[in-house]
């Protein structure tokens, strides 16, 4: 500390506080100055002394509760999470945020398989849980929480080695085709089961095409070119634009066989007008290629009048 005149009656007393230096005019006589001195220096004193870090006590229980209503309560996998949390409380219920460190949580994700006997792949589940909660402990509530770095980072995860065969092998499509087959009818009858029948057609697409399912019941009549052999997707591509995929001609033949029903009008496909409705093929042609363009045909064969998503 030092005190430097600058003019009659002022002077500049200046001190090192915090790591950075500091300064104050101060207007009278120099004992003044040298008074606000000794006073500089009796706090900055008493300050170093007091300089301690201050413990952010914010227990775990209390992140799990916030991080359910704000989050939680939104995924769609909200009621499988509410037991992840749970355990998780269990484990930390009597802790503060900033005691579980890395070790802390390796010790717990070690434990869901070694004493709890959980599979691999369902402790990864559960640490991904544990890891999205001490991020947003970590950015968002880091305030509250005491803590800006994610202890979850500082776990190696064993994540399990998920190479399965996950299409059907060349013996299983036969046998897959045959069980469908033997539900299109109702039991004892010849009547179509309507559910089994409009079921079997999704299954043959998805087979066939390897469509999502969300794809597959976007399609539309007018989506299905039969003479460029193509199945035109619309669905969920990025600035309306759509794909192709090809259509083969088993898959064509099954789609020409599916009936319609307008109101209680019972339509098909143009190409079996003709033969279905005599000397009004034509006006029923017309008013089946006028109605093609704004319906989905999963949800309106079989003569049912479905809605989507039944």
């Amino acid at each position: 500390m030092s005190v430097h005149k600058e003019d009659d009656d002022v002077w500049k007393v200046r001190w090192r506080e915090g790591g950075r230096n500091r300064s104050v005019r101060v207007h009278g006589s120099h004992e003044l100055a040298k008074k606000i001195e000794r006073k500089k220096m009796s706090v900055r004193d008493e300050n170093r002394h007091l300089d301690v870090k201050r413990e952010v006590n914010y227990r775990v229980s209390t992140l799990i509760d916030r991080y359910r209503n704000e989050y939680g309560v939104k995924k769609k996998s909200s009621d499988r999470e509410r037991s992840i949390l749970a355990g998780i409380r269990e484990e930390f219920k009597h802790s503060f945020v900033r005691e579980v460190d890395g070790p802390a949580v390796d010790r717990w994700y070690r434990s869901l398989t070694e004493t709890k006997g959980l599979s691999e792949g369902t402790a990864v589940r559960h640490f991904n849980v544990m890891h999205h909660l001490m991020g947003k402990a970590a950015t968002i509530w880091s305030k509250e929480t005491g803590i800006d770095r994610n202890p979850a980072d500082q776990v190696e995860v064993k994540r399990p080695d998920d190479q399965r065969e996950r299409y059907l092998s060349v013996e299983k499509i036969p046998r897959l085709k045959e069980s469908l087959d033997a539900k299109m009818y109702r039991a004892g009858t010849k009547v179509i089961n309507q559910t089994f029948f409009r079921l079997r057609l999704i299954v043959l697409i998805a087979l066939t095409t390897g469509m999502r399912i969300a794809e597959i019941f976007a399609l539309k009549w007018s989506d299905v070119l039969y003479r460029e052999e193509l199945i035109c997707v619309r669905s969920k591509l990025k600035r309306g634009k759509v794909r192709y995929v090809p259509l083969t001609p088993e898959l064509a033949v099954e789609l020409r066989r599916y009936p319609v029903m307008i109101g209680e009008d019972r339509l098909f496909p143009p190409n079996r007008v003709r033969r279905e409705c005599g000397s009004e093929w034509k006006r029923a042609s017309r008013r089946f290629l006028k109605w093609q363009e704004s319906k989905t045909f999963v949800f309106t064969t079989c003569g049912t009048r479905s809605r989507p998503g039944t």
